[in-house]
Formats: C-alpha cells, structure tokens, sequence
C-alpha cells in the first residue's frame, strides 16, 4: 500500500490531485445520504444532481475523475506530453535506490581464562572500580569467614576497586554452605556500614564464579548461582 501511495503522492501537481479526489468523494458519498441512494442508483440518471440541487454535489462529476487522472494518472500525462512534443514517451525519474552497506562480520572474542582465584581477582582489581549500588554487582574475592552472634556466617570480601582495598560484608542466608574462603564471587550492595571503620557496607552475596571472563558481554561465568 505505501508503494501505490507514494506512487500518486510523489510530486506536489499529484498531491494536489489528491485533494482533488477527496473533495469529489465527499460530494459523492454527501448525495448518496442526502437522496439515501446505492452506488447501483448512480447508474440511473434520474437519480444524479439536478441543476436546482447545491453546486456542491455536482462536484463528484468533475472532481473524481480530475483528481485520479492529476494522482495516479499523472504518470500517464507526462508520457502523453512528451510524445505529443517530442514524439517518445517519458516516465517520471525514480529515485535512486538507497544501498544498505552490510557491516563486516566481527568474529566473538575468545573468552579469558585465568590461572586461579586470585588471578582473576587481580584483573578485575586492575580493571573495575566498585559501585555501591543496588542494582549492580561487584566481583570480589571471600578473604575470611566470620560468625555472628546466631552462628551465621559473615563473609568478608574484597571487591575489585581500582587503585583501593575495598572491604565489605556478604551474607547468603540459604547457601551459605557453597561459599569457601578464597571463593571468586559476586557481590551486591544493600546498606553502608556505619559502625565499622573496616567493612565498608553489607551485601549479598550473588553467587560465586569460575576464573573466566566472557569479553563479550563483560560477565564472569556463574559457578553457583546463590540468589535461587
């Protein structure tokens, strides 16, 4: 449908055919109301406009056919004009195709494995700096484990901060088993801690990960998912 719209819509003398055709179709479509008629009764010429009828409804006569041959017809016009003046037919210039240059394919990059734990750590200490935001996740390293005073384990974690010893806490309080000192983790940030010079603030600790870092998207593959 665009294509035949923008094929009697191209030039200004064929939108202005347009306004033609519609005129003349509201002075069609207000007869047929006004005398309640079909399109079967337009054939009968008892039923068309008489003269003592408003100018308006004699408009469809000269409108519709005006306005097609000025749109959609305009084609034919010009093919007209120039083999009366010229003797050869002639169609209205398209305009150029537009090319779509294809980008080149760029092959995924390998993903990055590191020795250990603390290698990888390292990386990520060199490269990231921390968020404290609820809605991110820091990857850090479990350097201790602690108890509180209902026997839960309280995970102290260095998160990857660059040029900074960032310290925190992590709590998991369904898989708390799966978290080992020395654990490569994910870590989510709740609350700063204000009563403790030491840990920074408190988190969650999302789960814990595999020395490998996926350069495509940026994430550290999952080991142990811990939020489920």
């Amino acid at each position: 449908m665009k294509k035949v719209w923008d094929y009697g819509t191209s030039t200004p003398i064929q939108r202005v055919g347009v306004i033609f055709l519609v005129i003349g179709l509201l002075s069609l479509f207000s007869w047929m109301i006004k005398e309640d008629l079909s399109f079967e009764d337009l054939f009968e010429p008892y039923y068309l406009p008489r003269s003592r009828d408003s100018f308006f409804f004699h408009l469809f006569f000269y409108f519709i056919p005006l306005g097609l041959l000025m749109s959609w017809g305009y084609q034919v016009l010009v093919m007209i004009k120039a083999w009366i003046i010229n003797g050869e037919s002639k169609k209205l210039p398209s305009e150029p195709r537009k090319v779509v240059q294809r980008q080149p394919y760029t092959p995924p990059k390998k993903n990055l494995h590191f020795k250990n734990n603390p290698a990888a750590f390292k990386y990520a200490s060199e490269n990231y700096i921390a968020t404290m935001n609820s809605s991110a996740m820091n990857v850090g390293i479990v350097q201790d484990i602690n108890f509180t005073k209902d026997k839960n384990p309280a995970f102290l974690i260095q998160i990857a901060d660059k040029g900074k010893t960032t310290l925190v806490a992590g709590f998991n309080d369904n898989h708390a088993e799966k978290i080992s000192k020395g654990n490569l983790v994910y870590w989510g940030f709740v609350d700063v801690a204000n009563n403790d010079q030491e840990i920074s603030a408190v988190g969650h600790v999302l789960a814990t990960l595999y020395p490998e870092l996926d350069p495509n998207n940026g994430r550290w593959i999952i080991k142990s998912n811990l939020t489920k």
